[in-house]
């Protein structure tokens, strides 16, 4: 079965045996959103990102591909605290 877990912070669906006691889900076999370290990120805007594709459903390749404009309002999301805090920083 399907599971929301979180590791780091960061949400994940979880294939999981459909016994599997809930205290183990963490052990599950991630289905996405996948790794996003590559991108070079700093740590908070990778894990708000992450987030962002979780919560609107981007955890394929088939759902991005389907769903292009909703990674971009992903990355909006994702990166528009850091432009609020920038704006704020000039009064």
């Amino acid at each position: 079965m399907i599971v929301d877990i979180v590791r780091n912070g960061k949400k994940y669906k979880a294939e999981v045996p459909a016994d599997a006691p809930k205290n183990t889900w963490q052990f599950g076999l991630i289905k996405g959103p996948p790794d996003m370290s590559s991108l070079g990120l700093p740590p908070s805007i990778e894990v708000r990102l992450h987030n962002e594709l979780f919560a609107r459903g981007l955890i394929t390749g088939r759902d991005v591909k389907k769903r292009a404009h909703d990674v971009q309002g992903a990355l909006q999301a994702a990166l528009k605290i850091d432009a609020t805090t920038i704006l704020n920083l000039y009064g």
